[in-house]
């Protein structure tokens, strides 16, 4: 990471999320014996710095605190955007009677219409407005557990529409062991650009963000993850937790106010996380005038509509009833924690309650020499050897660092928009089908790409491989044995062998149209092939015919570190194959490396010196662990210096034998110029069998 990068970190620890006002409990009210609006202390908002509180409305049955029982649950309802108390939510009064809950209103940050849409200050979106509605809701859990009041801790819910449901989905992720079950009714799911910056595009909300860090509306990349709702790595943090919720998402499939495409967005990602999602889609043909009026953003009678969806999972008592085993996130009392583009959103619970925050990642650290990779540097700059998994992970987050130094930044998850598969043309060779695809990558750019799947329907499914071309004007074509090099078709070669494959155009090769101008978002060719690649693997698990957790990546020359480099920053690639593709830089010609579609930082920055490049190949490798890969290092390699290649494969070992997966680190050294001939190839489909198709 740049020293830039750095220091506007620490300034986001300053601002944004920082752990401000956070008053004790003892400073709180107590539970208000019948129904009543309270105010209640809440984190403070960096725009308007100084102390907030926001009112929370209490709902329960009968009227009074003595009402509640045993079996009484909790369930936050949530006004939308521009809306106060219980405006555009379902109805307290009916949640109340028919499920046997205390319903909670709250008037979370920018409730109202002066603050959230006339106000001069950017739209929170969710992350603020989901900690005011968990402190809302630890207020009244803490206060019946303080008062030994018997209620059901395991039913607890929530429900918003519109903003109060973007605030729903928000609350059940930085709560992720709290609520047995959510209803989120068209909220919003992701911060897109349009949303944030006001521009044409899916929706015609407008966030008042900018993109000037000089301004106060400043929106950060790190802001605008931790509201992304569908963003996959944090859905694998709940999921890791042990989030249990089911989540059930309503939405119409013609609401352009709450892009419906975000929505399913969304749910793909939930699904691929393994979240217990059920998304309601709701066409004209679902319209009956009553619970649903319209397909759009109203969506209709928002009260029955929770009771229509998910009724009898939050009735009382009912055999399909939710209740949450375990304890709640409010007494394990734990951090939950967020990684972001330049540190980790940090949601703390020491005290019973939320208290969010944002921690910078630390600057690299710098490694005097890259070809021992049985160390780590600790921050005091001082040596350690590395004895345990958990020292070489200390390792390989420097070493993944430092390799962003010189390729850039891998990208946010922003830019993982949907693919919108294009089919191009499609055609049947042998037993197989060959489609030519085009996909989209980012917000700006669409990736050629062939498919080998098989002509009939296979009976499971098959493991994948991403075929990565070399350096040649035909990218793709050759690889898929269209036309080049017969001997490096190994896209048909494995898809005649039961695999399916996928073989995109490199930037600027094949039909890939591509400037390399800073001005797309990427710092190099290198990690904007990077990035190509890991859509391509989306790609992959879109398809039927693939089984999701069985995928390698194989490549030749320039497809060979190609598929390197990408594995380092894709672990769903769990074998991977370079044939020439690399050697220590120490035995190679560093101006090499540095044309535009590679890293012009090693010379603009590093002044082609391998000693200041900040990684190597050594540590690339062992990156890898405890995943499997082959270096097919071809003995007469005058591109690659093969002593360089068995350099680095010795320096691995250590770390594979640490993971015990010495198994997993094979080399195989063909009597053959810069090639990929057919022993080598036979050996590379053989190791990719043995590895995908367990």
């Amino acid at each position: 990471m740049s020293r830039l990068l750095f220091v506007v970190g620490v300034l986001y620890l300053l601002t944004e999320s920082a752990p401000l006002q956070a008053a004790e409990p003892e400073k709180w009210p107590v539970l208000p014996a019948q129904d009543a609006a309270i105010e209640i202390p809440v984190q403070e908002w960096p725009q308007r710095p100084g102390p907030r509180t926001a009112r929370i409305l209490v709902r329960y049955p009968g009227g009074k605190l003595s009402g509640v029982n045993k079996d009484t649950g909790l369930m936050l309802t949530l006004h939308n955007w521009g809306g106060t108390d219980f405006a555009g939510t379902a109805n307290p009064a009916e949640l109340v009677e028919k499920l046997n809950v205390v319903a909670i209103g709250v008037n979370y940050l920018q409730s109202g219409k002066k603050d959230s849409i006339d106000g001069p200050e950017p739209y929170d979106f969710g992350y603020l407005q989901a900690l005011d509605s968990l402190r809302a809701l630890a207020f009244v859990f803490n206060g019946f557990k303080a008062a030994n009041k018997p209620f059901a801790a395991g039913r607890i819910y929530c429900t918003g529409g519109s903003g109060g449901g973007n605030v729903t989905l928000m609350a059940n992720k930085l709560a992720p062991r709290t609520f047995a079950c959510v209803v989120d009714m068209c909220g919003m799911k992701k911060l897109s650009d349009d949303i944030a910056f006001n521009l044409p595009g899916g929706s015609d909300l407008d966030a008042r963000y900018s993109r000037d860090p000089k301004s106060k509306n400043y929106l950060s990349i790190d802001e605008q993850e931790i509201r992304y709702l569908g963003h996959p790595e944090h859905l694998a943090v709940m999921k890791k937790l042990g989030n249990a919720t089911k989540i059930f998402t309503v939405h119409g499939v013609d609401d352009v106010t709450c892009p419906f495409k975000d929505a399913e967005e969304m749910v793909f990602w939930m699904k691929r996380a393994k979240l217990d999602v059920v998304p309601h889609f709701i066409t004209k043909a679902d319209l009956d005038g009553k619970i649903f009026a319209s397909s759009g953003h109203a969506l209709g009678n928002r009260t029955q509509i929770v009771f229509k969806v998910a009724g009898k999972h939050l009735l009382s008592g009912n055999t399909d009833a939710l209740v949450l085993a375990g304890k709640t996130d409010f007494e394990r009392r734990e951090d939950v924690r967020f990684p972001t583009s330049n540190g980790s959103y940090v949601i703390s619970y020491s005290n019973g309650y939320p208290v969010g925050r944002f921690e910078p990642v630390a600057p690299p650290v710098a490694y005097p020499d890259h070809t021992d990779v049985a160390h780590y540097r600790d921050r005091e700059d001082r040596k350690q050897p590395i004895r345990t998994v958990a020292d070489w992970e200390i390792r390989r987050q420097h070493v993944v660092a430092n390799v962003e130094r010189v390729m850039g930044q891998f990208p946010s998850q922003m830019r993982r928009v949907p693919l919108d598969v294009k089919v191009v043309e499609e055609k049947r060779v042998g037993d197989l089908i060959r489609r030519k695809v085009t996909y989209q990558s980012d917000p700006d750019d669409r990736v050629a790409a062939y498919i080998f799947v098989p002509a009939t329907t296979p009976p499971k499914k098959l493991p994948a491989v991403l075929c990565l071309h070399q350096t040649t004007k035909n990218g793709k074509d050759e690889s898929a044995g269209v036309q080049g090099n017969p001997d490096l078709k190994y896209g048909l070669e494995l898809a005649e062998r039961g695999f399916v494959t996928i073989m995109p155009d490199y930037p600027s090769f094949g039909e890939h149209k591509y400037d390399f101008d800073p001005k797309h978002g990427y710092a190099s060719g290198s990690m904007k092939a990077i990035w190509d690649n890991v859509r391509a693997v989306d790609l992959l698990e879109t398809l039927p015919e693939v089984s999701a957790d069985r995928i390698g990546v194989i490549g030749h020359s320039l497809g060979g570190h190609n598929a390197m480099f990408t594995a380092l920053f894709e672990p769903r690639l769990k074998a991977i194959v370079s044939s020439c593709g690399f050697t220590t830089f120490r035995k190679d010609d560093m101006p090499s490396w540095t044309g535009k579609v590679y890293m012009p930082r090693i010379k603009n920055e590093f002044d082609n010196d391998a000693s200041k490049v900040p990684f190597d190949f050594q540590e690339i490798v062992a990156a890898f662990a405890p995943r499997a890969f082959l270096a097919c290092a071809a003995d007469k390699d005058s591109d690659f210096d093969v002593s360089g290649v068995r350099d680095v494969m010795d320096a691995a070992k250590p770390i594979f034998k640490l993971f015990d997966a010495t198994n997993k680190l094979a080399a195989y050294y063909p009597m053959a110029p810069h090639s990929f001939p057919q022993d080598a190839r036979k050996k590379a489909y053989e190791f990719l069998e043995g590895e995908l198709r367990r």
